[in-house]
């Protein structure tokens, strides 16, 4: 088993890939003529594909989750995700939501130790 590493951080526990099997690799337009005709462009998606990883229903620490937010909020150039044992090219995906995100295992003052449903929102260069 593989642990996932995410630029210099190591994680505990790895990472599922969420979208590995739902993601869109061509971009198309389709436009009519004025006779009703498609015109029809498509390309091939080189990069800039959006990479979602998470813990699904496992769990990450804290502090983990704490590492991996400082570094999202202070890295906007490009790094290194080793996956499964493969190494990916990314950067932070701002261009959405939340970058990282992650609920509670239990409510508790000051935050639990645990988090689950944790996901990382990056794009492949």
């Amino acid at each position: 088993m593989y642990n996932t590493t995410i630029d210099t951080i190591v994680l505990t526990e790895p990472l599922h890939w969420l979208n590995r099997n739902n993601t869109q690799r061509v971009s198309a337009n389709m436009k009519r003529a004025l006779n009703g005709a498609p015109h029809i462009q498509q390309t091939v998606i080189p990069a800039g594909i959006t990479l979602e990883l998470g813990s699904k229903n496992g769990w990450m620490l804290r502090s983990e989750f704490e590492q991996l937010q400082t570094h999202a909020a202070n890295t906007l150039t490009e790094f290194t995700i080793n996956h499964d044992g493969s190494d990916i090219n990314v950067m932070w995906d701002n261009t959405q939501t939340s970058v990282i995100t992650g609920d509670d295992v239990d409510d508790l003052l000051g935050g639990y130790p645990l988090l689950t449903n944790v996901v990382l929102r990056f794009l492949t260069l």
